[in-house]
């Protein structure tokens, strides 16, 4: 990196309403970000956690601090392009942050960045910035999925033709637009339809795709995604839930709210969509069961029963779903399931060796003792979510 990490330094006497711009920290807070970085942390984790600690007031900060880094590393010609994506998701979500970093030509000194922070946050101290670089300090390491700055090329080579076998956006907005549906309609009938459309068109466009390029559906590889509370643990087990039906893997980190699906990139993008409608379902369905006569702490696990029990039924309902998807694909393909298997089993085992590299140590967890009722209403909420075409 070879920054200057001094944190404090004696300010021309005189400098007046410099001397706040000179100790507001900046310096310290950009260090930090870039050190999370190279534990193998990206833009997005960073204002995850950074949401999480409670204080909103330190999100524009951090998001500012983000894409004024990002235009200073050249991100935008250099990183790889999940990562651009995420800085462009940063910058429609705080547009104060992005007005911030723009301001700020990319080769000027750091304390031009504190001058446009107090002009955009003016209740802004030079507490706030230390308190939240000391809190990125401490940041944990992560298994890296994307290189950090200090090894990205002076330009982001374009990709080669077959390196991976990512998801047709056609495909994608088809199946967004089902999912869309499935959340917003007031029929079960309807919304089991539609999700199992949109689970089995992914499904088949998958290994039709693999069959016609000859490919394994590309290398298994990591995404994050980021969990909310309430109920956190339960929206993971739903997360994983799908993930298992669709040939990825999960990992959990709970002090930091973020999970790890491990898989090829069109069963990434699948989970997530799938992920992002069924909580829209799910937290329509627990609200709609109430807490049945419940209040305080038994209505609490009443809801965690709820969702842990749709989460496992879902499980149940796409893997039968994935395996109708896959004979419908191989009669697509003029062949046997069975002739699909050597494919599946190599994506499974690419999965399964990639899960291992970047995680050796993790450990299986169990779901704690539920709510009898509560399981049995989510599980029969789930039946709702049914994810069979036609379903009566």
């Amino acid at each position: 990196m070879g920054r200057d990490r001094t944190y404090f330094r004696q300010a021309p006497a005189g400098s007046g309403a410099s001397d706040e711009v000179f100790h507001l920290g900046t310096r310290p807070l950009l260090d930090e970000l870039c050190a999370a970085y190279e534990r193998g942390w990206q833009p997005a984790d960073v204002l995850h956690v950074t949401a999480r600690s409670g204080d909103a007031t330190d999100v524009p900060l951090a998001a500012a601090a983000v894409l004024y880094d990002a235009r200073r590393s050249h991100a935008a010609d250099r990183a790889p392009m999940d990562w651009v994506q995420q800085l462009g998701v940063i910058a429609e979500r705080c547009p104060g942050a992005a007005r911030i970093a723009e301001r700020v030509p990319p080769d000027a000194p750091v304390r031009h960045l504190g001058v446009e922070l107090l002009r955009e946050l003016p209740g802004l101290s030079r507490f706030q910035v230390m308190g939240l670089a000391f809190a990125w300090k401490y940041l944990p390491r992560f298994a890296p999925l994307l290189p950090p700055p200090s090894q990205w090329p002076p330009l982001r080579p374009v990709p080669a033709t077959g390196e991976s076998l990512c998801p047709d956006p056609r495909v994608l907005a088809r199946i967004r637009g089902l999912l869309a549906k499935a959340e917003s309609t007031d029929y079960p009938e309807e919304a089991e339809t539609l999700t199992a459309k949109a689970q089995e068109l992914m499904t088949r466009y998958a290994i039709g795709a693999a069959l016609l390029t000859g490919a394994e559906t590309g290398a298994a590889r990591g995404r994050r995604v980021h969990v909310d509370n309430p109920y956190a643990k339960e929206k993971v087990l739903l997360l994983t839930a799908i993930g298992n039906a669709n040939r990825t893997r999960t990992v959990w980190f709970t002090k930091v709210g973020i999970a790890t699906i491990v898989g090829a990139d069109v069963d990434l993008q699948q989970v997530e969509v799938l992920f992002t409608s069924l909580s829209v379902q799910a937290s329509r369905a627990v609200r709609a069961a109430g807490t049945g006569g419940r209040t305080g702490g038994a209505a609490t696990a009443f809801r965690r029963a709820f969702l842990a029990g749709f989460a496992y039924r879902i499980g149940e309902r796409l893997r039968q779903a994935d395996v109708r998807a896959t004979a419908a694909a191989a009669a697509d393909a003029s062949m046997a399931v069975t002739q699909l298997a050597p494919l599946l089993a190599r994506r499974s085992e690419a999965v399964d060796s990639e899960f291992r590299r970047l995680f050796p140590t993790t450990r299986s967890t169990r779901t704690r003792s539920v709510d009898a009722e509560g399981w049995f209403a989510g599980r029969d909420a789930a039946e709702s979510a049914f994810l069979t075409p036609g379903s009566p």
